[in-house]
């Protein structure tokens, strides 16, 4: 593998994170060879945005696994459950490089981005690890991915080195962990994102047509969560005082909500609890 800042590297999968990986990758002056996969459609769609930033359009869309054997690094961004499958098939392929390209040794890195997934899930491969970014990613909106920190491990010192400098020239924060330290985070930034966003769209159902004068307060809640060591110590609202007055009162407008006033409770009571009240009993 060459020991040079930049890659040529190709990507397995045609999702939200392989299409702003791959964009952010090619910024970064990377060369990105091929978008793999089985969608052809949404395939495509990802080449045809990265070869439009380019001078000349480098990068390919391809189903065949095979072409990725003269990558330097392979992405695969897929779910969890298909990581091992296409892990040992590119092993396969890799272990006869050496045969057929010379000059190029040693086999590629291959990478997965999961943050639930252990690394070891690659270790059918010579060289292998993680580039998790911790950020929600879409294909409709862009990212600034100098404000994605990325968790990172690598098999060996050579895997560590490059994927380090691969975060780095995306201008990103990183930070070296274990499998199980990853999972830790990620189970954390399923709270702080997936639940809080479901919890929004709970709150525009009943906010509306005033949901937009809620941004202040969810801005200013994460921003003073995050100023705190714990963000219980700033917790505030009705549940946090034990005022079940102002609770009932809530229920009641919840009455032909059933699905938000059993959230309501279960998480009401929660913070009752934990702030040394009775639970509501309801």
């Amino acid at each position: 593998m060459n020991q040079h800042d930049r890659y040529r590297i190709s990507v397995w999968g045609t999702g939200n994170v392989a299409l702003r990986l791959s964009v952010a990758l090619k910024d970064a002056g990377h060369s990105l060879e091929y978008i793999c996969g089985r969608d052809v459609e949404s395939g495509n769609k990802i080449v045809r945005i990265l070869n439009r930033s380019g001078n000349k359009p480098d990068c390919s869309f391809t189903t065949d696994y095979t072409c990725l054997k003269e990558s330097e690094v392979v992405v695969i961004a897929v779910s969890d459950d298909a990581i091992k499958e296409l892990s040992e098939k590119f092993a396969t392929l890799f272990d006869t490089r050496q045969d057929q390209y010379t000059g190029m040794a040693e086999p590629p890195l291959v990478v997965h981005t999961s943050g639930a997934s252990p690394a070891t899930v690659l270790a059918s491969n010579s060289r292998y690890g993680v580039l998790y970014p911790l950020m929600t990613l879409s294909k409709i909106k862009p990212v600034d991915f100098r404000l994605v920190p990325f968790l990172l491990e690598g098999s060996d010192s050579v895997a560590e080195k490059i994927l380090s400098s691969i975060v780095f020239s995306l201008g990103s924060e990183y930070h070296f962990c274990n499998s199980a330290e990853r999972l830790r985070t990620h189970v954390a930034a399923v709270y702080i994102s997936n639940f809080i966003n479901y919890l929004a769209g709970l709150a525009f159902e009943i906010s509306k047509p005033n949901q937009t004068l809620l941004l202040p307060l969810a801005i200013e809640t994460v921003r003073k969560a995050f100023l705190y060591e714990n963000p219980f110590d700033v917790q505030t609202g009705p549940a946090r005082r034990g005022d079940i007055e102002t609770i009932c009162k809530h229920l009641e407008i919840l009455g032909k909500y059933p699905e938000h006033r059993h959230l309501y409770i279960e998480i009401t009571n929660l913070i009752l609890e934990r702030s040394g009240f009775e639970k509501i009993k309801i």
